[in-house]
């Protein structure tokens, strides 16, 4: 899965061969086989492997009492795990993927609504404590996650991790208007 990983990483999905993934894995093309019916079932499991590992560190770990302190750790937990996993940051901007099977789109959906319904669920928390003002959950979910990816991918500044936090969190909680308090 780690060949594979960073081989679709690194090249487009029609670019990558068996081949040079079972190379890099050190097995032979055959035993890929034996476990993946084609390239697109091996790049799906990659896929699918990437969702559930962010998703369940968003659920693990203390949960802070405070809204936004809530909110900081789970932007940070999204940058922190897209800066390791490059693979997995480039599939945040894909559609449903590459593949065209109704099952693995399907699957593909399932996993990206999963990760939404996380944000979300801070959203609701944080609105629940009265602190966040959300009109349509699942939009401002998504907007959320469109900030960390577009911060990340285009980060012209140069800011570091933390940098990127405070900024998502800045923004998003507060917006860009001037605190005339």
């Amino acid at each position: 899965m780690r060949a594979a990983e960073h081989q679709f990483a690194e090249k487009r999905f029609d670019e990558v061969l068996m081949e040079d993934v079972a190379a890099e894995a050190s097995v032979g093309k055959g035993t890929l086989y034996r476990y993946f019916e084609d390239k697109e079932s091996l790049y799906f499991a990659v896929v699918m492997e990437g969702f559930d590992a962010l998703i369940e560190r968003l659920r693990s770990g203390d949960v802070p009492a405070d809204p936004v302190e809530r909110l900081q750790q789970t932007v940070a937990s999204i940058v922190g795990y897209l800066r390791r996993d490059r693979f997995f940051f480039r599939l945040m901007g894909r559609d449903e993927g590459e593949g065209r099977r109704r099952g693995f789109k399907s699957a593909w959906k399932r996993r990206r609504a999963a990760l939404v319904d996380e944000v979300a669920q801070v959203l609701r928390d944080g609105a629940q404590a009265g602190t966040f003002e959300i009109r349509h959950l699942h939009t401002d979910a998504q907007i959320l996650l469109g900030m960390v990816r577009s911060c990340m991918r285009f980060n012209e500044q140069g800011l570091d991790d933390d940098q990127i936090v405070a900024e998502i969190v800045r923004i998003f909680a507060h917006g860009v208007r001037r605190d005339e308090s």
